[in-house]
C-alpha cells in the first residue's frame, strides 16, 4: 500500500485518533529515512565525482552553470562554487585559444601557455537532456603527466631500437675487421678481404641511413598551416610524379603545410615503386570525405604486406627493404600528427597497399595554444 493510501486509510470517518498520530509518526520517520538517503546518495555521488581526475561542469541551455565538481572550481574559479553564474559571460575575459577550446563541441586536446609554462588538456563535451531540458556536460582532463609518460616510453623504445641497429651491425662489423686484419700478411686473401670490406661498407652505410632516418624525425618542424587551393597543390605534383595515375583535385581548400603535405605523398610514392609495383599502377588521389576535411591515399600493386608487416609497418627501423631505413611511415605519421590528422594502412584488393592520411578541416585544427599550471581562473578579475 503507497504512502497516500495508508495516509487515507488512517485519516477514514472511523479512524482511532491514537492509530491517526501513530500511522502519521510512522510516516513521518519513513519520509525522513528517505530524505536522508537521499542526502547519502547525494553525498557520496558527490565525492564519487569530486574524486574524478577531470574537471566537470554542467551547464544549461543558455549556459548558467548548475553543477562542478571539486576540480573545476580550483582550475576555473579559484575554488569558489560558480553555480548559478553564467559560464559564457565567464569565458568572455580568457585568452581566445582557450576560450575556442572549451566552445567547442566534441573532443579535442589543446596546450595553452601561461608563465613560461605549458600544460596540455583534453577537452571534450556532451549534450544531454535533464528533466526534459537540455544541457551540456563540459568536462577538461589534463594530459600532461600522461603524454610526459608516452614521451618517455616512446624515448625508451627509441634508444632499444638504437642499441638493436648498432649491436646488429657493429657485432659483426668488428669480427670482420679481426678477420681482415689477420689476412693483410697473405698474399692469396686479395678477394677474401675485398668481400670483408664490401660487407662492413653496406653495414656502416646502413648505419649512416638508419640515423639520418631518425635524425629526421628529431628536426620535424612543426607544420606552417595555411589554406591551399587543391587544384594549385595537385598541379605542382604532376611534373614530380608524372610517371603515376594522379587522380583530378578536389574542389577547395585545405588546411596544412604544403612543403610537408607534399614529402609525404613523395614519400609513399617512392615506397610504392620500391615495393615493385609498376608504375602505372600506383594511383594517388585525394578527395573530399563527409566528416569534413580531406583524405588523400597512394594505392599500388607492389608484393604487399604480411600480417608481421602490416602490424609493424609503424615502428621506427622497422623494414622489409634489404636497404631500408625503415623511417619513412614513421617520418609521414609524424608530420600526419602534427596536422592532428590520421594514418592508415591497409592491403588493397587485388594485391598490393594502400596508405591514407586524413587532413581535418581548418576549424578542427584551430590555434595552438597551451594551458598554464596555474589555476585557469574565469574571474572578471
Amino acid at each position: 500500500m503507497g504512502l497516500f493510501n495508508r495516509l487515507g486509510a488512517a485519516l477514514s470517518a472511523d479512524a482511532d485518533p491514537a492509530a491517526l498520530r501513530q500511522e502519521i509518526a510512522r510516516l513521518e520517520r519513513q519520509l525522513a529515512a528517505q530524505q536522508e538517503a537521499a542526502i547519502e546518495r547525494q553525498a557520496l555521488l558527490q565525492s564519487v565525482v569530486d574524486a574524478a581526475p577531470a574537471a566537470i561542469v554542467l551547464l544549461d541551455e543558455i549556459g548558467t552553470i548548475r553543477f562542478t565538481n571539486a576540480v573545476a572550481r580550483d582550475l576555473f574559479f579559484e575554488g569558489t562554487p560558480p553555480e548559478g553564474q553564467n559560464f559564457l559571460l565567464l569565458l568572455a575575459s580568457v585568452p581566445e585559444p582557450l576560450r575556442k577550446a572549451l566552445l567547442a563541441d566534441g573532443d579535442h586536446i589543446f596546450s595553452f601557455g601561461h608563465h613560461g609554462e605549458t600544460e596540455t588538456y583534453q577537452v571534450a563535451k556532451r549534450h544531454l537532456t535533464l528533466d526534459g531540458q537540455p544541457h551540456s556536460l563540459l568536462t577538461v582532463r589534463n594530459m600532461t603527466v600522461e603524454l610526459s609518460r608516452q614521451e618517455n616510453a616512446v624515448l625508451r623504445k627509441a634508444i632499444r631500437v638504437i642499441h638493436h641497429e648498432f649491436a646488429n651491425s657493429l657485432a659483426p662489423v668488428l669480427s670482420l675487421l679481426r678477420s681482415a686484419r689477420a689476412k693483410l700478411n697473405k698474399p692469396d686473401s686479395t678477394a677474401k678481404l675485398e668481400q670483408m670490406l664490401t660487407v662492413i661498407e653496406d653495414r656502416v652505410s646502413h648505419l649512416n641511413v638508419f640515423l639520418s632516418g631518425f635524425a629526421a624525425l628529431g628536426r620535424l618542424p612543426e607544420p606552417r598551416l595555411q589554406d591551399v587551393e587543391w587544384e594549385e597543390f595537385v598541379g605542382r605534383l604532376r611534373p614530380l610524379l608524372d610517371d603515376i595515375v594522379i587522380g583530378p583535385a578536389p574542389a577547395g581548400k585545405g588546411w596544412f603545410d604544403p612543403a610537408q603535405v607534399q614529402q609525404i605523398l613523395i614519400n609513399l610514392v617512392k615506397n610504392a615503386r620500391e615495393a615493385g609495383s609498376p608504375v602505372q599502377e600506383i594511383v594517388l588521389d585525394v578527395a573530399a570525405v563527409p566528416e569534413g576535411g580531406f583524405r588523400a591515399s597512394v594505392a599500388d600493386r607492389g608484393q604487399g604486406m604480411n600480417d608481421e608487416a602490416l602490424e609493424h609497418a609503424m615502428v621506427p627501423s622497422f623494414t622489409t627493404k634489404s636497404h631500408g631505413s625503415g623511417m619513412g611511415l614513421t617520418l609521414c605519421r609524424e608530420i600526419v600528427d602534427a596536422h592532428r590528422g590520421r594514418l592508415r594502412i591497409a592491403r588493397r584488393e587485388g594485391g598490393g597497399i594502400a596508405v591514407s592520411f586524413w587532413l581535418p578541416p581548418r576549424e578542427v585544427v584551430g590555434s595552438s595554444g597551451s594551458l598554464s599550471r596555474a589555476r585557469l581562473s574565469l574571474s572578471r578579475s
